[in-house]
């Protein structure tokens, strides 16, 4: 059955591009360059399904949004934008978008949630106005991401802001878990409240147990005053007990039966005290085989792991460093009193090919570093100098460039044996195979993403495009 559309976007390019493809499926498309257009075609005629970015002059699509909720509460809409942040993620669920994707559209993606929405939305439509959820403080602005897996992140963030599930968050060191478990407290009913981090892996294995719970007076040697805990310093807030996969066995027990009777007592007291504030853990320990190990109590892993949050590490979401990278340069001029203006294409395509092992950690550091150290007013590649390079490249191989240089003119010579006599024309075989493995490449690199990869490349998107559709001769 054929379903009528709405595409809106001021970018005419965008609009008749998804036009052509979910016309291509068999539905009925109408586009809109601005809110006030968009509500005119709804009103003109309902559509089954809506396409809408966020950033539109005169009536911006958020507003839009809650325009058509208050008007039309069960038609699916699916916002689009190219500036991932996690307030726009968090309002356009608050809102009641049916989803929310990045630009550069993947037109899979587009297609599979057209057919998720198509398929959900209710025949009819009733004139029931939706409740809607009051305004959050502002987000963490570090936490940003126009990756597909970022903007996972950030719905699955505005689905658990809304309850108090004791959530899990998992990933490599240096990926910004408490980041994500402050943007979870911040944007929920629990935001004004204390967020109380603490480190599991810093405090000495005698010292924890006071550290979370507190003591009385005499409680331990050295025990003269009465100390509360961390668990009361939360209060109504939020408790986020960072490495909980270091947590000392002998404690453990305890910690589950604080999260089951959401009760404890002080070191020294028999005194139960309520546990008001809302248990948010992480890890970068694969905590099933923690378990497996005996290492974990398995009890308590399931108690902490009622809703698993993972945070993607660097390498998996590469073109998130196009945001980064100058969001870090930008804190780091404030810091240090520079005025460095940006990164030239070789620099970002530079920190697109690294393996960053230590995540956005190692990216904010080398940015600072580099920012400290620049000569310039524009970092270039030869501004980078990265810590262990040639072991962590994600293009490394364990030689030098000149080595690898002097294996592609070896392999330039063995081809041109082969072919010389075979081919009519030898030097455009041999440079078009070149070209096409190294768009391929590039493309691996940067997990498909075509903008990232001929950043990554210094060329634009339509020549690497071309190469893509060009077989080799």
């Amino acid at each position: 059955m054929m379903s009528r559309i709405l595409v809106a976007d001021d970018e005419v390019t965008i609009c008749e591009a998804l036009a052509e493809v979910l016309k291509m499926d068999g539905h009925d498309v109408v586009t809109a360059a601005d809110g006030r257009s968009a509500l005119a075609q709804i009103e003109k005629q309902l559509p089954d399904l809506v396409f809408m970015d966020v950033q539109m002059p005169t009536m911006n699509g958020l507003e839009t949004l809650a325009a058509i909720r208050e008007r039309w509460p069960t038609l699916p809409v699916i916002m689009m934008t190219a500036f991932g942040t996690m307030q726009t993620a968090r309002e356009a669920v608050q809102l009641g978008s049916f989803d929310y994707i990045g630009k550069p559209l993947e037109l899979e993606q587009v297609r599979a949630l057209t057919r998720r929405a198509l398929a959900e939305s209710r025949s009819t439509v009733d004139s029931g106005r939706p409740e809607t959820s009051a305004a959050r403080e502002k987000p963490q602005p570090e936490l940003l991401g126009q990756s597909p897996a970022m903007q996972d992140v950030f719905k699955m963030i505005s689905l658990l802001a809304d309850n108090d599930l004791t959530v899990l968050i998992t990933g490599e060191s240096g990926v910004g878990k408490e980041l994500v478990a402050r943007a979870i407290h911040s944007h929920s009913a629990r935001a004004r409240a204390p967020f109380v981090a603490v480190n599991c892996a810093a405090i000495a294995d005698n010292l924890i147990e006071s550290e979370l719970f507190g003591h009385e007076r005499g409680a331990f040697t050295g025990a003269t005053a009465q100390k509360k805990g961390r668990f009361e310093a939360a209060g109504e807030g939020t408790l986020f007990l960072d490495e909980i996969g270091e947590l000392p066995q002998a404690l453990q027990g305890r910690l589950l039966r604080v999260l089951q009777e959401r009760e404890f007592e002080r070191v020294g007291s028999t005194t139960p005290i309520q546990v008001r504030a809302r248990i948010v853990a992480a890890t970068n320990r694969e905590l099933h085989s923690d378990v497996q190990a005996g290492r974990f109590r398995e009890d308590l892993f399931h108690r902490l792991n009622l809703v698993n949050l993972h945070v993607p590490p660097l390498r998996k979401r590469i073109q998130d460093i196009e945001l980064l990278a100058p969001h870090f340069l930008d804190t780091a001029n404030r810091e240090l009193g520079r005025q460095v203006e940006g990164f030239r294409a070789d620099a970002l395509g530079a920190l697109q090919a690294h393996a960053w092992p230590g995540n956005i950690r190692e990216l904010e550091n080398l940015v600072r570093k580099t920012v400290l150290t620049a000569h310039g007013r524009h970092i270039g590649a030869e501004d980078l100098v990265f810590v262990g390079a040639q072991a962590n490249s994600r293009m490394a191989t364990g030689e030098s460039v000149d080595d690898l240089y002097g294996q592609l003119t070896a392999t330039a010579r063995a081809l041109l044996a082969q072919i010389a006599n075979r081919s009519a024309a030898p030097y455009r075989e041999i440079t078009e195979a070149v070209e096409t493995a190294l768009v391929l490449e590039a493309l691996r690199l940067c997990d498909g993403n075509q903008v990232s990869a001929a950043r990554l490349l210094n060329i634009n998107r339509t020549t690497l495009r071309k190469r893509l559709d060009k077989p080799v001769q």
